[in-house]
């Protein structure tokens, strides 16, 4: 069960990055989202990191 939810989560952290930055591309939002989001993505795929990690 962990190990899914790490990969799951792992997924879409993985996913979320590059459309943050198609997203930022076209839509031109605020300097101070760029940054932030992305700790957000490392930090939910550093999530998954530890869930997948054998006991």
């Amino acid at each position: 069960m962990r190990n899914n939810l790490g990969f799951l989560l792992q997924f879409a952290a993985l996913t979320m990055l590059p459309l943050l930055i198609i997203w930022q591309l076209e839509f031109k939002f605020e300097l101070l989202w760029m940054p932030s989001l992305t700790m957000a993505g490392v930090v939910l795929f550093w999530i998954g990191h530890r869930l997948r990690e054998p006991d």
